[in-house]
């Protein structure tokens, strides 16, 4: 079986920083180095990609999209680092599983799983998932898969760098950050947090349906509660996390900006969840513990009102009075 060396050019990156409004900067992730060799799934052919921090297994064979693999995952590790600064290191790979066909997808679930397990991972369709440490994902289309592997590669990165517990609207929200992409004919070429028509259109529907998730509500539950749910509970629930971190960025004149990069270096350093207990203990009344929103009204708010009036606000400014957030016309 051979193994051969590869390196891919990237060029300059740029990429949005968290707490800095509609502003990117260059990251040095100039070349990626991997190693390519063969390797079968079941019998069919495939091939694996090891590079710095990954290490893909695919049995998608055409040479660009194979290319392209460890180059945007080494970029989002970058663009990870930059949200939340890894707590540990480790030299160990982590694993990327990406099928061609959806039955590799099923049967691979299964096998590394459980079939308990797989019967709630495999109604997953048109994507993947993050499962103890390695991400699994079937292959539809370049601007389906790309962005979905990187939401589930950020869940990935606190599960191996992370040392701490993170609310779900957090990880969720900096997950679904991370779809934001731009691509050009060379590979990807930026992260680009607004660029999400998928979530946008959602908001934008439920803003107009004025069904929302309350903000209380919001802050509590997570992908699980909803995940049986209606497809368009399930959306609104992404989109509103995806919206929720770009207000505490951008929004009210980035009042909330600074409070917000505290809570990101202090997840990092694993002191959130004292702080979240410490104000839940200081917070008047007999209110159930509740590890989202008592993290939050330590760091951001503890007026859930006040706060949730500005931040509708907010998107109805953003997405059903204008275009786009620099007042252009969208793409999305």
């Amino acid at each position: 079986m051979s193994t051969l060396p590869v390196r891919v050019t990237l060029g300059l990156l740029l990429i949005a920083l968290s707490g800095c409004s509609q502003r990117t900067e260059s990251i040095a992730v100039t070349d990626v180095d991997f190693q390519q060799k063969e390797w079968r799934y079941r019998g069919r052919p495939g091939l694996q990609l090891a590079s710095e921090h990954y290490i893909i297994y695919t049995t998608i064979t055409q040479p660009e999209l194979v290319a392209w693999l460890p180059q945007t995952m080494e970029t989002a590790f970058a663009f990870y680092s930059r949200l939340i600064p890894s707590a540990r290191r480790t030299d160990e790979r982590m694993p990327i599983y990406l099928f061609a066909a959806r039955a590799e997808f099923e049967d691979f679930t299964r096998r590394t799983f459980g079939s308990q397990r797989a019967a709630v991972l495999n109604k997953v369709r048109g994507g993947g998932f993050m499962e103890q440490g390695i991400t699994v994902m079937e292959y539809v289309n370049h601007d389906a898969t790309f962005p979905i592997m990187t939401h589930e590669g950020f869940h990935q990165y606190l599960h191996h760098y992370a040392d701490s517990r993170v609310p779900a609207w957090l990880n969720e929200g900096l997950a679904t950050l991370c779809e934001g992409q731009r691509w050009g004919n060379t590979g990807l070429k930026s992260f680009d947090k607004w660029h999400n028509p998928i979530r946008r259109n959602r908001l934008a529907e439920a803003l107009l349906r004025d069904d929302l998730f309350p903000l209380g509500q919001l802050l509590r539950i997570n992908a699980g509660h909803v995940v049986g749910g209606s497809s368009r509970r399930v959306g609104t629930y992404y989109a509103q996390v995806w919206s929720l971190v770009l207000f505490l960025q951008e929004g009210e004149n980035q009042r909330f900006a600074e409070p917000f990069q505290r809570m990101l270096a202090e997840f990092a350093d694993g002191n959130l969840e004292a702080q979240a207990r410490a104000a839940h203990a200081m917070a008047p009344g007999n209110r159930r513990y509740s590890f989202g929103r008592d993290a939050f009204a330590a760091y951001i708010d503890e007026d859930l009102s006040m706060f949730e009036q500005a931040y509708v606000r907010f998107l109805r400014e953003r997405l059903l009075n204008e275009t786009s957030p620099r007042g252009e016309t969208s793409d999305g």
